[in-house]
């Protein structure tokens, strides 16, 4: 990997411009959205939103899913120059992506992602990593750790939980590195200080900063902005998503609006007019007028 914090993947969330955000405050890579395999093979341009930008390519990894070994090797093939590596998600819990036996249906099956992860070890140049959870119903991290590393795979990324947890409960730390490939840790990292702590309990090579971050890039840097500065990351973060897919970032940008406004004065009621709100130049004159009430008060 390209060092040591990283931001998790995470579907709708870390798209070009929240990356962009997040590497200006310190991320050191980052992921793209899942791209479903299948999709990919049958049509890339409605793919090509999630495809890493030339500026950012070096450090993201390209993350894919799906359940059939061919169609996930072609599909890193077409994808391998587009980003630094390639990620095979066995991890998300979602309903939807477990019908189709993908995500973290593949932990039920470790045999299939052990073909899944040696069929795109052969189809492309480029590193592989596998991102993963603790087990679908229970934790049976070592068996499924050994069946990728005999698969060939050059990392790995575990989330604390099982499937089957989703995200409730406490992801725990303490997860067993064989230290055959870099282990990376992910789950409820909520600080550099939570860090330091999931990598000296997990003997881990580093972390995924995933749900802890949405509206709050300062995660990365471990500090706390003022109101100035809250208030032009979010300016910024949102003309980006602008440029990215138009008018309807305002209805994206909602699910930063909690996380960016969290714990500031007259919040929730902010946040309940905010949502309501369908103009982008309405949007920002709002956000505007927040901050300006903030700091006269």
């Amino acid at each position: 990997m390209l060092g040591k914090i990283g931001l998790a993947p995470m579907a709708g969330i870390t798209n070009y411009s929240f990356r962009k955000i997040c590497f200006d405050f310190g991320a050191e890579f980052a992921y793209t959205e899942m791209i479903s395999s299948e999709s990919l093979i049958r049509n890339i341009k409605i793919n090509e939103k999630y495809i890493p930008k030339k500026d950012e390519k070096d450090k993201v990894g390209i993350q894919i899913f799906g359940s059939d070994p061919i169609v996930m090797a072609d599909a890193a093939k077409i994808l391998e120059e587009n980003g630094a590596w390639i990620d095979i998600n066995a991890g998300c819990p979602v309903r939807k992506v477990i019908k189709k036996g993908a995500g973290s249906a593949l932990l039920k099956d470790v045999k299939k992602l052990k073909k899944i992860i040696e069929e795109v070890k052969k189809a492309v140049k480029s590193k592989v990593s596998v991102k993963v959870r603790l087990g679908f119903e229970e934790d049976n991290f070592e068996k499924i750790y050994d069946a990728v590393v005999e698969a060939g795979a050059d990392m790995i990324a575990v989330h604390g939980r099982t499937a089957k947890q989703m995200y409730s409960g406490k992801a725990t730390w303490e997860i067993k590195n064989k230290g055959y490939i870099p282990l990376y840790i992910n789950g409820d990292i909520n600080s550099l200080d939570d860090a330091k702590v999931a990598m000296e309990v997990s003997g881990a090579d580093g972390v995924l900063i995933g749900r802890s971050s949405i509206g709050n890039p300062w995660i990365f840097s471990d500090r706390t902005p003022s109101f100035e500065e809250r208030l032009n990351v979010i300016l910024k973060h949102f003309e980006l998503l602008k440029r990215e897919i138009g008018n309807m970032a305002v209805v994206e940008f909602r699910k930063f609006i909690a996380g960016y406004t969290k714990g500031l004065k007259g919040a929730r009621e902010f946040r309940s007019n905010i949502m309501k709100i369908e103009d982008p130049e309405n949007l920002i004159q709002c956000f505007v007028n927040y901050f300006l009430y903030l700091k006269n008060s």
